[in-house]
């Protein structure tokens, strides 16, 4: 006889399955939209460039800047569909060069270079996307005296805007549930508005008795001075920074002498974007706002009536993308159970960025360099600097931003020979934020606002940079959601009135209810407690 001959036939039937009863629910919906993550990604390519037949022959290039644009900039994606992201646009070049000819006044070249780049993004959700290009690096060679090869390397930054229809649970239909309630904060993005605001002002260059004559580089930085948000509109002051580099004549007795100068201005402007109706008195937690400046300009104009007076008239308009972001506050239901019947559901946990702080901060670049053995200088000329990379994190109270700008300095040697150098100089900067917290996710967008040169002797140049940081901090909500909820119907087991329990070391009493389903309130009360109860204390429950 074996062991199975043993057991009775009804043990080794195989148990059945509860049976499972599907209940309804009632949820109250809930659309949202956030900033849900960051991609980039690097892009690299070459380009032979042709010096314009009505330049000189190239023999030495002193500098070249690069900026880039992009389209389109704002765009949907999905994870549902497998195209890829084409993304074109235009990189500017500012080359400026010492030519073969006799003159040896400085060359300037603007060369437009067309690019195009497919993104493979990874969007979670369906999601706005907004995309900024920035050269991260230029490197170039002379192929010859009429063309030159640059490698260009591009950096793409997609700030994914996720929209999430959420479902929180509030109950069921026509059965009591015992709920534990929390409260939930979400920073959601609430209105994008788009304004624009005209630039057009003059100012006279700064060298006494040089007139300009044409503009070799021009260069545009534009930040936020400070917001405010009235009742119906936003109200943002900024400056625009512009640099120049440009060629000079002198006038009265030292007429003909030339010069190549640089001449930093800052322009204030105060945009006013309106809000409507029905956005009116919300409770704006915290404001993005970025900046397009390509539509800048600056020319040369002279005065019609004595000729004489001649300045430099910056001409444009300044594209701003405001964001605004709204803090609700609501109740989650993040657990539940029944008195009577055996109740259970999916907890499904979703987390959400929440911007929770921005400052502005300061930092500069100042270095002493030595000029090569055997050059003597004889004029500082020209300065100007770009962010190279940079990080960003926080500790307590602060937000420390640190990072390498690479900067690039024209001096004109005693021959009346114009030379460059380059040097690349760590920088760190710190903004005061009372909520920051090491580890705490922050975002960071350092921008150089001016650069200048000035000579310390015939070996020695100063370099410096001026830099603006602006600062966010984000956090993360975690959202518990209750789905699929259900009745299960399996044995009982036997059930006392009442019964005494002793409470365990990190136990709470909503789950010392759950477990006896009873209530919370019901505990607190055959006790008589007036605190919560600790690890070790004997209860008294009651059904």
């Amino acid at each position: 006889m074996t062991y199975e001959n043993d057991i009775p036939e009804y043990a080794l039937q195989p148990a059945r399955a509860p049976k499972v009863i599907e209940a309804e629910a009632i949820c109250d919906t809930e659309r949202i939209t956030y900033p849900a993550e960051e991609q980039t990604v690097v892009y690299q390519f070459e380009e032979d460039i042709l010096v314009p037949d009505t330049k000189p022959d190239m023999r030495e290039i002193l500098l070249m800047d690069a900026s880039a644009d992009i389209l389109p900039a704002e765009k949907r994606v999905s994870p549902k569909t497998d195209d890829l992201l084409n993304i074109t646009g235009v990189i500017t070049l500012q080359t400026i060069y010492n030519s073969e000819s006799e003159d040896r006044e400085p060359v300037s070249i603007t060369s437009k270079v067309p690019y195009k780049y497919q993104w493979s993004l990874n969007p979670m959700e369906q999601a706005e996307g907004v995309f900024e290009p920035g050269v991260r690096n230029v490197e170039y060679m002379i192929v010859n005296e009429r063309k030159f090869r640059v490698k260009i390397t591009l950096e793409f930054t997609a700030r994914l805007f996720c929209e999430k229809e959420m479902q929180f649970f509030e109950g069921l239909k026509d059965e009591p549930l015992q709920m534990k309630r929390e409260s939930a904060a979400m920073t959601c993005l609430a209105l994008v508005k788009k304004d624009e605001v005209s630039v057009d002002e003059t100012f006279s260059a700064k060298e006494p008795g040089l007139r300009p004559k044409y503009i070799l580089k021009q260069d545009f930085s534009v930040m936020e001075n400070y917001r405010q948000i009235t009742t119906e509109k936003v109200v943002i002051n900024g400056f625009v920074f512009c640099s120049l580099l440009y060629s000079a004549e002198a006038a009265g007795e030292e007429e003909g002498r030339t010069a190549i100068c640089q001449h930093n201005q800052r322009i204030e402007f105060t945009q006013f974007v309106p809000l409507e109706k029905e956005n009116r008195g919300k409770n704006w937690s915290s404001v993005r706002t970025f900046f397009n400046s390509r539509d800048l300009t600056v020319s040369i104009e002279q005065d019609e009536e004595d000729g004489e007076d001649v300045r430099f008239r910056i001409k444009g308009s300044v594209q701003a993308r405001v964001e605004l972001y709204e803090r609700r506050e609501r109740t989650v239901i993040t657990d539940a159970y029944h008195r009577e019947k055996f109740f259970e559901c999916d907890f499904v946990r979703d987390r959400i960025s929440n911007v929770s702080d921005s400052a502005a901060a300061e930092a500069s670049v100042r270095e002493i360099i030595g000029l090569p053995e055997g050059a003597k200088a004889a004029e500082a000329v020209y300065c100007s600097g770009k962010v190279l990379e940079y990080q960003c994190g926080c500790e307590r109270g602060k937000a420390v931003v640190s990072g390498s700008v690479s900067c690039c300095a024209v001096w004109k040697d005693q021959e009346g020979v114009y030379r460059a150098e380059r040097i690349v100089q760590e920088f760190r900067g710190t903004a005061d934020m009372e909520s920051a917290v090491s580890g705490q996710k922050v975002s960071c967008w350092p921008l150089v606002k001016e650069g200048w040169a000035e000579l310390i002797n015939e070996k020695q140049l100063e370099i410096n940079c001026s830099l603006s940081l602006a600062v966010e901090t984000c956090d993360e909500t975690e959202i518990v959601m209750l789905r699929r909820p259900r009745f299960v119907d399996r044995p009982r087991e036997k059930e006392y009135p009442m019964v005494i329990v002793t409470m365990q070391s990190g136990e709470s009493l909503w789950e010392l209810a759950k477990r006896y389903r009873t209530t919370e309130e019901q505990i607190r009360s055959a006790n008589q407690l007036e605190e919560e109860p600790q690890g070790g204390q004997r209860l008294l429950i009651v059904k």
